[in-house]
């Protein structure tokens, strides 16, 4: 039985955008939420009331704590800005003892580099982030620790470059990247997957996995779970660890290996969710099968009693956030019921839910979401009782 106990506003500031969050329980009654803010254009002359951009040069990763299971917050501070480039979706891990957080980072040049690197050819990973003049280039993910609960903060921790892949401009190597959870295995291992881009000859993206030994200060290359075989876009990865010890990853993909789109009503290109499998701490993996499942992006959260919540962006009409409940293996995803969480959050750009488990049947399930005229995103929580 899934019933909703609250819903309400986490943060929202007229002077910024924001979005992607993520969230953990510290216990006690401490929640700790992370999500991008960058500055909000509305108002400017020809800027329309509800335009924004994702790829923004000065997005920076905030972060937020409540002392009450949500009831009410600090105001957010700053958690870190990138010396390099801009700061972008925001994940959280607390395993009882330590506190990550992840996120990845755009980065910028200057038209002069832009220009001599595509005049040498070397220039796949600079693309114009929505158009115009605002070019992006690819900076990779990195991880933060915390042994204190988030007062102190170490790293960031970068994960060592992508195997045969190209530089993304000479003296800088290719490093994985994307929205993405950390997970802690059995053994101590922790596991962390992203994106493995490419442009040329066309866009498309595989999802790598990484894992670290030596509690996140370094990570190494593990393996491919899915392949972009030459045509798929799999990106935004959601790993889970079920009570087996069977991992399942979860993949927002726009294009399958066999070229398939997913595109909506209108024709604007969405994604399904696809999974593989690994049953041997992440080595080897299962060929990536498609849900049949709309989800941009996934996470999951393992409840109570062992069964597996899932939750997803919905980003065709009406627009927002569901869940479903599987079982502990999570076999029955594609049968199992698809719960509404919100239906209202006006157009496609919301969603990005986390769940942070709150103890007595409770979960706490953040995302973001936007009027339909207005650029100004909010964090939001929905508070749910499962049974």
């Amino acid at each position: 039985m899934f019933q909703k106990i609250s819903e309400g506003l986490i943060y929202r500031d007229p002077e910024f955008y924001s979005s992607f969050p993520g969230v953990a329980n510290l216990g006690n009654g401490e929640i700790f939420v992370v999500f991008r803010r960058a500055p909000r254009y509305s108002g400017l002359p020809g800027v329309t009331p509800s335009w924004c951009v994702h790829l923004d040069r000065n997005s920076k990763l905030m972060c937020m704590r409540s002392h009450d299971n949500g009831k009410t917050w600090e105001k957010p501070r700053l958690l870190f800005a990138p010396d390099l480039g801009a700061a972008q979706d925001g994940g959280v891990m607390f395993d009882g003892k330590m506190l990550f957080v992840n996120s990845f980072q755009w980065g910028n040049l200057p038209d002069h580099v832009i220009k001599l690197l595509r005049e040498s050819g070397q220039d796949e990973y600079i693309f114009s982030a929505y158009g115009g003049s605002n070019l992006a280039t690819v900076l990779g993910s990195f991880a933060l620790r915390s042994k204190d609960g988030g007062k102190e903060w170490e790293g960031p921790f970068i994960p060592d470059p992508i195997p045969g892949y190209p530089d993304v401009h000479p003296g800088r190597p290719l490093r994985m990247h994307n929205r993405a959870n950390i997970i802690r295995l059995p053994d101590g291992r922790l596991l962390y997957p992203g994106q493995a881009l490419h442009y040329r000859p066309k866009y498309m993206s595989s999802v790598v996995l990484y894992e670290s030994r030596d509690d996140g200060e370094t990570w190494q290359y593990l393996a491919t779970p899915a392949p972009d075989y030459g045509e798929a876009i799999f990106e935004e990865p959601c790993i889970t660890l079920t009570a087996s010890g069977k991992l399942v990853l979860l993949i927002r993909t726009h294009r399958g290996p066999d070229g398939v789109e997913y595109p909506d009503s209108t024709g604007v290109k969405r994604a399904n969710l696809w999974l593989c499998e690994s049953t041997d701490g992440g080595r080897t993996w299962t060929t990536p099968v498609d849900l049949g499942i709309h989800g941009e992006p996934a996470t999951t959260a393992r409840m109570d009693d062992g069964r597996i919540l899932l939750a997803y962006g919905y980003r065709m009409e009406p627009f927002g956030v569901r869940a479903r409940i599987c079982n502990p293996e999570m076999t029955d995803i594609a049968e199992a019921e698809e719960i509404v969480i919100r239906d209202d959050c006006g157009r496609a750009d919301c969603g990005y839910p986390w769940i942070a488990p709150l103890g007595n049947d409770q979960y706490m399930i953040v995302y973001y979401r936007n009027p339909p005229d207005d650029g100004c995103g909010g964090i939001y929580a929905t508070i749910a009782e499962i049974k």
